[in-house]
């Protein structure tokens, strides 16, 4: 019987929909044997599953999603398998979160100045305790009836050439890269099809990559192909997941790519 996992899930701890229980709930039942918790700069949605746990549940892998920018486009980096309790890390993620929270109040103030009446508590009503980011400025000002829609916020707002857009302070790769393997963690270029991100991979292996996410619900079969391909080229691990969000159907359900237990298997050999 085939074995498969998924290393790439979402919680209302960044930008899903799901509750903690409620992702441990969908991974139960996909029937797959490990996952991974890969909030976008936190670790919050890591440790609440992690307590809710039981002996016979599917493995849980430490993860983390990191947002990185290059020539002044965004990218992210998967890091897996790291000690969760690095102090470095630690410190770096919660002044991510703080440059984060100033981000949206600067956001909530241009928002003013065009006369959109919210205020920075109707936007961490909308983040429950989470890294703020603009879903949660989009949801505060759908709920106080300034756009007709969620998704209009971004379009008349905050979208990137918006009138109330403040650029994110994010990492570099270089210091995300560090950060991961300074806390015994590998490090992973996430969706590389989303933006034609394997351009950069030459500069990231020199950076220390230890490997790129083939498996995804953005890329077709022959990109799943190429970036395995690429992967053996370059010595590189393979991972995958099904980016899983809970949102508006954002990507595709627990477990639905079929990513190989054996992709597990050579992170976990790379690690010793």
């Amino acid at each position: 019987m085939k074995r498969y996992v998924d290393l790439h899930l979402h919680t209302c701890y960044s930008d899903g929909a799901s509750q903690p229980e409620e992702l441990l709930e969908l991974v139960r039942n996909s029937r797959i044997q490990a996952f991974s918790v890969t909030d976008h700069d936190t670790l919050q949605g890591f440790r609440a599953i992690r307590k809710l746990m039981d002996k016979d549940d599917p493995e849980l892998i430490t993860g983390v999603e990191l947002s990185v920018t290059v020539d002044d486009a965004d990218m992210h980096l998967l890091a897996y398998m790291f000690d969760p309790d690095n102090s470095q890390l630690r410190q770096a993620l919660d002044d991510f979160q703080s440059h984060r929270s100033r981000r949206g109040k600067l956001m909530v103030e241009k928002l003013n100045e065009l006369g959109v009446d919210i205020t920075f508590d109707d936007v961490l009503k909308q983040s429950h305790g989470t890294v703020v980011g603009r879903p949660h400025v989009a949801k505060a000002i759908f709920q106080r009836g300034a756009t007709n829609t969620y998704e209009e916020a971004f379009v008349k707002y905050i979208g990137n050439d918006g009138p109330a857009y403040v650029p994110k302070v994010n990492f570099t790769p270089q210091r995300a890269m560090e950060l991961i393997h300074q806390a015994d963690g590998l490090a992973v270029l996430a969706h590389p099809g989303i933006g034609d991100k394997d351009k950069y991979l030459d500069m990231l292996i020199g950076f220390g990559l230890d490997g790129v996410e083939a498996y995804h619900p953005s890329h077709q079969q022959s990109q799943v192909d190429r970036y395995r391909h690429l992967a053996d080229r370059h010595r590189l691990l393979v991972t995958g997941g099904s980016d899983f969000h809970g949102l508006n159907a954002r990507y595709d359900a627990v477990g639905s790519q079929k990513v190989p237990y054996e992709c597990l298997e050579k992170l976990k050999e790379l690690k010793k």
